[in-house]
């Protein structure tokens, strides 16, 4: 009976990993973006 729960808690541990991973790149990719837009607008 052990298994099933360790591996539901498993699977949602890789989802919610997942999701931060995504966030992380997500995140960096606009504060990527504001930069590059910022330093353009500067220059313009």
């Amino acid at each position: 009976m052990e298994k099933p729960i360790n591996n539901l808690t498993k699977e949602n541990d890789s989802k919610i990993g997942t999701w931060i991973s995504i966030g992380v790149v997500g995140g960096v990719i606009l504060v990527t973006y504001f930069i590059v837009y910022g330093l353009y607008m500067a220059r313009v």
